[in-house]
């Protein structure tokens, strides 16, 4: 008996699945695949919606310019904090951290077809 059998017997035919890639799509996930790439993190990276607010804050006052650069340089400190985290932590897929005043959190879990991928969350989401 494979796993998805065992599975079904168990909890009954799935009802409902929302996949990473639509999280994504949707903007309910937002990759900063590249960024985490360039930060030597090597896995699939995304944080959430309510992360990306924090990141992507910016004054009306401010040029459309200035706003990336702002989001890139609030990317980067999110990603060295987690990146400390990860490195003190050793051996879970879970840390939590502090970056953008604000207690954060990632998750290494399965991704779509089961590849490692990392989710970066505030305190209390998931």
């Amino acid at each position: 008996m494979n796993d998805e059998t065992m599975a079904r017997e168990l909890f009954g035919e799935l009802i409902y699945s929302y996949t990473r890639a639509q999280a994504l799509a949707d903007g309910v996930l937002v990759d900063v695949s590249e960024q985490a790439r360039r930060a030597g993190i090597r896995y699939p990276t995304a944080c959430t919606a309510a992360v990306w607010s924090l990141i992507n804050c910016v004054s009306e006052s401010d040029a459309d310019t200035l706003a990336s650069v702002v989001a890139d340089m609030r990317v980067a400190e999110v990603l060295r904090a987690m990146l400390a985290a990860i490195r003190q932590a050793r051996g879970t897929d879970r840390v939590e951290f502090e970056a953008l005043g604000c207690a954060l959190w990632a998750q290494c879990g399965p991704g779509d077809a089961g590849e490692p991928v990392i989710t970066i969350m505030r305190e209390g989401e998931d």
